[in-house]
Parts: C-alpha cells; structure tokens; sequence
C-alpha cells in the first residue's frame, strides 16, 4: 500500500502543478485537430459524389485535379468536363488544362451478386 499512495500524491502533485498548462494547450490545440478532419472528411466525401456522378453517366469518368492547394474532383461525360466535387469557381475547362485526360478513373460497376460463400456454407450447417 506504501507504495500506491506515493504515486497517488505524485499524480496529484504533478496535476496541481501542470493541470492548467495541459488544459490550455488541449483547449487551443482541439480547433486545428477538427479543422483537419473535416478537410479529411471532406475530401473522401468529395470522392464518393464525384464516382457516384459518374457512374450515373453512360461514358462517365472522373480525374483528380489541383486548383490552388484544394484537390478537386472533376467528372467527365465522354471527353467533355461537366462537373466538379467539390464546387470550385474556377472554369472546368482551365481546371483540366494540362492534364492527361488518359488517367482519368471509370467506374467499375460490379453485377455479380453478393453472395458471401461462407455464408451459404455455414447455412447448410
């Protein structure tokens, strides 16, 4: 017992002593940390519009692009740009200038049914 209750009153000392700096640096280092996050999450959400886009389209296909330090989904029915994830200002047309549209992305659109063959396995059972 000798023992837990001196790292008992060491835990407490040292949370006297740097409780306040911990809560101040945990209080102004939270908004940088979700600001990151929703740029995360912004980005992937970016994506799934944009391949839903284009999967909806006879010819679809979508490419990544750059405008500024923001990376921009573009999505493009046959060779034509029709639309961006997210929405930019910038012209579709100058958006894709200078890339090479034969690295644009097509869908892959799965018909096989999705039947698990374990599970049919384990339903003989």
């Amino acid at each position: 017992m000798p023992g837990k209750a001196k790292a008992l009153s060491n835990v407490v000392k040292l949370g006297v002593k740097y409780g306040p700096v911990a809560y101040e640096a945990i209080k102004h280092g939270k908004e940088p940390a979700k600001e990151f996050a929703q740029k995360q999450l912004s980005r992937l959400t970016a994506r799934k519009q944009a391949l839903a886009h284009a999967e909806g389209l006879m010819d679809g296909s979508m490419m990544s692009v750059w405008d500024g330090d923001l990376q921009v989904w573009v999505v493009f029915n046959g060779n034509e740009p029709i639309a961006s994830h997210p929405t930019v200002t910038t012209p579709l047309a100058d958006l894709v200038q200078g890339y090479d549209l034969g690295k644009r992305i097509r869908p892959i659109v799965d018909l096989r049914p999705n039947a698990n063959p374990l599970k049919a396995i384990r339903r003989k059972r």
